[in-house]
C-alpha cells in the first residue's frame, strides 16, 4: 500500500518567521477589533508556539503595535512623491498612491484607523506618527520646506479629508482620477490662502 508522506510546512528564515504573524494580524484586524485579537490564534495559524511568538513580541501590546505600524508603513510606501517634477506633480504622486492603495485595501485601512481609535496610547502614537510623516511629506512636495504650525494644522486637516473621501467613495460615486484631481486642487487652494495671508 502506497502512502504519501504528510506535507511539511516550509521552513522560514528567522526574519520571515517574525514577519509572518504581522501579516496574519493585519488580515485578522479587518474582521475584529485589535483588543479581541487572540495571540493563540495568530501563533497557531503561523505554525509557531505561543512562546516563540512572545520571543518576537514580548507582550500582546507589542504585537498589536507592530501590526498597526506595519499597516501604516504599507500606506506610506505607496503615498510617496516622485523625486522630480513640479509641486503639483509631486503632490499628485502622493495623492494618487494614497487613493489607489486605499481603494485596493479599504478593509485594511479602515482596520488600522479603527485600531488607533481603540484608546491604546502606544497604538495611537504609531498612528499619529504616520500622520505627521505624511503631513510633512505633503508639505515638502507642495514646496513648503519650513512649514509653520498653521501649515501643519492645515495639512493634517486636509489629510483627514483625503482619508475620509478615499475610504468613503466608490467608483460609481467618483472616478479615482477625478478624486485625485479634486484633492490636489483643494490642497493647492488651502496652501495658497496661507501663503497670501488670507486666513
Amino acid at each position: 500500500m502506497n502512502t504519501k508522506p504528510a506535507p511539511t510546512r516550509a521552513r522560514l528564515k528567522p526574519e520571515e518567521r517574525g514577519a509572518q504573524p504581522i501579516g496574519i494580524g493585519l488580515r485578522l484586524l479587518t474582521a475584529r477589533p485589535l483588543h479581541e485579537m487572540s495571540v493563540d490564534e495568530v501563533a497557531a495559524e503561523a505554525g509557531i508556539s505561543r512562546g516563540l511568538l512572545f520571543h518576537y513580541f514580548p507582550a500582546k501590546r507589542d504585537y498589536c503595535v507592530a501590526v498597526v505600524r506595519a499597516g501604516g508603513c504599507r500606506l506610506l510606501l505607496h503615498a510617496a512623491a516622485p523625486e522630480e517634477g513640479t509641486p503639483e506633480e509631486r503632490v499628485r504622486g502622493i495623492v494618487d498612491g494614497f487613493v489607489s492603495f486605499v481603494r485596493r485595501r479599504k478593509d485594511d485601512c479602515v482596520a488600522v484607523v479603527r485600531a488607533a481609535a481603540g484608546g491604546d496610547e502606544l497604538v495611537l502614537e504609531v498612528f499619529e506618527g504616520n500622520r505627521r510623516v505624511l503631513a510633512d511629506r505633503v508639505s515638502r512636495a507642495a514646496g513648503i520646506h519650513a512649514p509653520t504650525p498653521l501649515h501643519r494644522l492645515a495639512a493634517r486637516g486636509w489629510l483627514a479629508m483625503m482619508e475620509e473621501m478615499a475610504v468613503g467613495s466608490t467608483a460609481d460615486v467618483i472616478a479615482k482620477d477625478d478624486l485625485v484631481d479634486l484633492l490636489v486642487s483643494s490642497l493647492e487652494q488651502v496652501m495658497e490662502q496661507f501663503a497670501s495671508g488670507r486666513h
